[in-house]
């Protein structure tokens, strides 16, 4: 030690201070005889590129790839680690690969990893970072000849990838799109623009062939009434055909074998036609909504995860840290003031831990701070109040997030009650608050803990096929439907004005279910290539964060309202980017938002106040602009008024003109809960 050492190299000089050091034993409060905890054990940050090159500097030269684990829930990383290289060794460049939901999108990171990344390394090649349950990605060609722009636009305009394509399908297409070999070649990136009648048919058959499959929750249901219909359409046929044999007097025998075995002909056509398809049903193997999702499956019981990598990370470090808090070096939130807040945690009156990280949707706990809260209690053996804080979506600040678990004294809906309107700048202050707000929470043995919500929130598969392709709409289409539509082309001409009268009628107020996802589809595909394009700069920052929201609700079983929505944010942005000082600011026209932006506001019995509405609704009388307010359906399929439907997000926020950021923030939390 220093002491020591010096006493014997320079013992006057010692023996002039000897008496001072025997007084500062002393002098010391016993407070100084514990090592202080050190404010880099939790204020010291380690940027995403800092941390991400670190990892890199153990892969092979030219050939890096890092999954990060909070992929876990989606993906295998040691799989997938190996599928991205067999991707990527196809170029024949060096390449670097970062597959990590982090950093994210938001302005709290601080812009994009790649070029920061590429600075550490110093290396060229081609830098890519994927992100899991989403087609946007981010990539950079550094010294290599490799048309990255061209395509990303490519792969983004591709009808095959859906938003929330799997990692390694999406850099699969991208490598392919990168050396002109597959259909997304960056040769031929697909223009910009209104879509063809061909593609649009393309379109609409895609759509029909997704209704009808059989693993996913309607498919059977759907094939079982189409099947029916089809199979009453020929009853109707041949009943049709046996009454004007009768009609026209075909009595005796003759009459009767010809009447009998148009009858018999029509029964088994009937039967073919509507049990046919019974066989494709049955016959596809398992998938798709059927099969429960490895993390839907990790929620049954613990440790409540996938993979548990990272949570037994955290115990590891709870464990040896000077307090009981866990700092993500990477979170993008200010860390100041952590260390004297950890201070505080021991004297909680009950056992407390505190974490401070990033959490995303994508991520092992799905981005849901209490499925973190429980597997961590699972690892580790340890019960405790588990404060997590985390950043707020497109907002300043941060939230914080309180689960006791295992502890018997602490009522569940008495601590979220204290705790979830902590609305604080900074961890630690939030930490603090949500400390002091502990402190006032009664504590009573056999208090109500409650069941974690994450255990509720998951879809039941559907259940067996045949019986759902039987009773979903297959009486009715056999017995009714079919036979009704073959006599209505039989009164075609009678019947066409009284159709298109009463379509007339009802066009300004409902449209149907297959068009709008049929317009919506259309216009988040046209957002979608635009985001993953050059031209996502011109898009204003405030219609950022509703443009992402509308694609990933269009890829989370969307109902008409979510088309609705979809369609009139993706006008907006598209309309904004054309024109920055136009109409797209104006909110749409509130009897019926798909009339585009409103041009004046007017007292109507529509809604409260002053109402917004576009110059055809303006000059329309009362009684007119009532029968005009849209009608769409619920997911019960009963058809109602989009005004009454005040519960949802959309109609809340006036499809976000109406603050928008909450909105965005809303319709995720909307979709999590379904």
């Amino acid at each position: 030690m220093p002491g020591p050492s010096r006493l014997r190299a320079r013992l006057p000089t010692a023996l002039v201070t000897l008496p001072a050091l025997l007084v500062i034993p002393f002098a010391a409060s016993p407070a100084a005889a514990e090592p202080a905890p050190e404010p880099s054990a939790f204020e010291t940050r380690v940027t995403p590129a800092e941390y991400y090159a670190d990892l890199m500097a153990d892969e092979p030269e030219g050939a890096a790839v890092v999954v990060d684990p909070a992929v876990s829930g989606l993906h295998d990383p040691e799989d997938l680690e190996a599928d991205l290289r067999e991707a990527f060794d196809a170029l024949g460049e060096p390449y670097h690969v970062v597959v990590s939901p982090f950093p994210g999108t938001g302005p709290e990171w601080g812009g994009q990893l790649l070029p920061a990344l590429h600075d550490r390394l110093g290396a060229d090649g081609l830098y890519v970072h994927l992100r899991p349950e989403t087609a946007l990605f981010d990539a950079e060609a550094y010294g290599v000849p490799l048309p990255v722009d061209d395509a990303r636009s490519a792969l983004m305009s591709d009808p095959d990838i859906d938003y929330d394509a799997p990692v390694d399908q999406v850099a699969e297409r991208f490598v392919l799109a990168l050396t002109g070999s597959g259909d997304g070649g960056a040769a031929a990136p697909a223009p910009y623009g209104e879509p063809s009648a061909g593609d649009r048919f393309a379109e609409g058959w895609r759509d029909f062939l997704d209704d009808l499959d059989p693993t996913s929750h309607n498919g059977p249901g759907n094939t079982g009434f189409l099947a029916g219909t089809l199979g009453g359409f020929v009853l109707g046929g041949g009943g049709y055909l046996v009454w004007l044999r009768v009609r026209r007097g075909a009595l005796g025998v003759s009459g009767a074998a010809v009447a009998g075995g148009t009858a018999t002909v029509t029964l088994v056509l009937a039967a073919a036609v509507s049990l046919g398809p019974l066989t494709h049903v049955v016959g596809v193997p398992e998938g798709g909504a059927e099969v429960t999702s490895p993390r839907e499956e990790a929620f049954a019981s613990p440790p409540y995860v996938v993979s548990t990598v990272r949570v037994e990370q955290i115990a590891r470090e709870l464990e040896e840290n000077p307090g009981p808090l866990y700092v993500d070096p990477r979170t993008p939130l200010p860390l100041a003031g952590l260390a004297a807040t950890a201070a505080r945690l021991d004297d909680a009156p009950v056992p407390v831990r505190a974490l401070v990280l990033p959490l995303d949707p994508a991520d092992e706990f799905s981005g849901d701070p209490e499925v973190l809260a429980y597997s961590l209690a699972a690892v580790s053996g340890e019960d405790a109040v588990h404060l997590v804080v985390d950043h707020r979506f497109s907002e300043a600040g941060v939230r914080v997030s309180a689960s006791a678990v295992g502890l018997g004294n602490v009522d569940a809906y008495d601590l979220w009650n204290a705790t979830s309107e902590i609305e604080e700048p900074t961890p630690a202050l939030a930490l603090d608050a949500a400390l002091d707000a502990l402190e006032g929470v009664e504590l009573r043995e056999g208090a109500n803990a409650g069941e974690p919500y994450f255990m509720d929130s998951g879809i039941d598969p559907p259940g067996p096929r045949v019986p759902r392709y039987f009773s979903e709409g297959f009486p009715a289409g056999l017995l009714f439907l079919g036979p009704l539509a073959f006599l209505s082309l039989l009164g075609l001409a009678a019947l066409a004005r009284l159709l298109l009268s009463g379509a007339g009628k009802r066009g300004t107020r409902a449209v149907g279910s297959h068009a709008l996802r049929r317009t919506a589809r259309r216009e988040s595909r046209r957002l979608r290539a635009v985001l993953g394009s050059g031209r996502a700069d011109g898009i204003p920052d405030e219609l950022m964060p509703q443009a992402e929201a509308v694609l990933i609700a269009m890829a989370h079983d969307p109902d008409d309202l979510d088309h609705v929505g979809a369609i009139v944010v993706s006008r907006r942005v598209l309309a904004a980017l054309k024109d920055p000082e136009g109409a797209a600011g104006r909110p749409p026209c509130l009897v019926n938002p798909l009339h585009g932006p409103s041009t004046t506001s007017l007292r109507s019995r529509v809604a409260k106040g002053r109402v917004p509405m576009c110059a055809s609704c303006a000059r329309a009388g009362e009684a007119a602009r009532a029968a005009r307010v849209l009608r769409v359906r619920d997911r019960l399929g009963g058809e109602l008024r989009y005004l009454s439907m005040d519960d949802r997000v959309w109609v809340q926020h006036h499809f976000g003109t109406e603050r928008p950021t909450r909105m965005a923030e809303r319709l995720l939390e909307e979709i999590d809960a379904r």
